[in-house]
């Protein structure tokens, strides 16, 4: 079982990073110099949230902002729960310092039934 949750929550990080990678065959290049202004100016977003909010606040894990939420249930893969995961639970991870991440590790030690999400949100 916990092999599944980690490929999921792999599937779930790393698929928002394959996404923006190549301009795709059919579009013009008008359209992709918009989705990369527009993707510049949600990365640009993002890093603020980091800097003016969870830098300061980090996010509760998944397990504690939603304790009646399974790691396999659907709610992670779309809408609040796939936007909590990649935009401020995912969010933190990736700007963190590693004092900053092995200390969050401390303060909040995976539950049982979501095992390797460290591991693969480091990855």
């Amino acid at each position: 079982m916990i092999i599944y949750r980690i490929l999921f929550l792999n599937l779930i990080f790393v698929s928002v990073a394959i996404l923006a990678s190549d301009k795709s065959d059919g579009t013009t290049d008008e359209q992709w110099n918009k989705y990369l202004e527009h993707k510049a100016t949600w990365d640009k977003m993002l890093k603020d949230r980091y800097d003016n909010e969870l830098k300061h606040t980090p996010p509760k894990p998944p397990w504690i902002k939603y304790p009646n939420r399974h790691p396999t249930d659907i709610f992670w893969r779309m809408g609040n729960g796939e936007d909590y995961l990649a935009d401020y639970f995912g969010l933190y991870f990736k700007y963190s310092s590693k004092a900053e991440i092995n200390a969050y590790k401390l303060k909040y030690p995976e539950h049982t039934d979501w095992l390797g999400t460290y591991e693969s949100i480091e990855n």
